[in-house]
């Protein structure tokens, strides 16, 4: 699904450049919402600025940040891939907070609907430090000069969530969002928005653990929903 919705935005931003040769309106809007499911939420505020070209006023190109927020329980972290892949993280509780600046498209149906997809280019995360439980799938793959992660296998480990992310909703062990929304204006001054968003995760230790791996994550998706608000047009 990830896969499909990265080919699709790209296919729509590329067809967006062919097309933008002459921009006829610049506009701005801000949308505050939540993404909710069983046992975990998150929050979000995001700014975005579109242009649209003069001879497809109904195509739309996205840009702007995002600050959002993610709280879940019992969350099980794992390792990107290799002979570690199956190696988790247990946490008691999950939560990060970070800005992102945020790239997407959208398409104008009528006066009053917007049909679009948004994703986090880079992001900045940060948040508490917790202790989590640390499984090692398969002990016989601990190489013999690794002399950390048999002693912590079963133990507890502080981790906390990766700050610097790139391309978070596509690669693995990055801390970000995307979605895919539509967007019901309600007047001139107020819309709803409804979509669906997939996010991710992460966590880091401070030192290399099984594999060589310090990055553990866990990917999420859930409903949306955020009132939205023209600011210029």
């Amino acid at each position: 699904m990830r896969k499909v919705f990265l080919a699709a935005l790209l296919i729509g931003c590329s067809t967006f450049t062919a097309q933008a040769q002459r921009i006829s309106r610049v506009s701005a809007g801000l949308d505050v919402g939540t993404g909710f499911g069983k046992g975990h939420f998150s929050p979000s505020l995001l700014y975005y600025q579109t242009i649209q070209p003069a001879n497809a006023p109904w195509l739309r190109l996205t840009g702007g940040g995002r600050v959002w927020n993610y709280q879940a329980q019992d969350t099980y972290l794992t390792a990107p891939g290799g002979s570690s892949m199956d190696d988790t993280m247990q946490l008691s509780r999950a939560s990060a907070t970070g800005f992102s600046f945020v790239m997407g498209m959208s398409l104008r149906l009528g006066n009053f609907v917007d049909i679009g997809a948004n994703a986090d280019l880079l992001s900045f995360a940060f948040g508490k430090r917790r202790t989590a439980t640390y499984r090692i799938a398969d002990p016989s793959s601990i190489a013999e000069s690794d002399t950390i992660s048999p002693k912590l296998n079963g133990e507890g480990v502080d981790i906390a969530p990766a700050n610097l992310n790139a391309v978070p909703a596509f690669l693995r062990n990055n801390n970000g969002q995307a979605e895919a929304f539509v967007r019901i204006w309600l007047g001139k001054q107020v819309g709803v928005k409804f979509g669906y968003m997939i996010g991710q995760i992460s966590y880091r230790s401070d030192f290399k653990l099984n594999n060589g791996q310090k990055r553990f994550s866990s990917g999420y998706q859930m409903p949306y929903v955020a009132l939205s608000f023209p600011l210029y047009n």
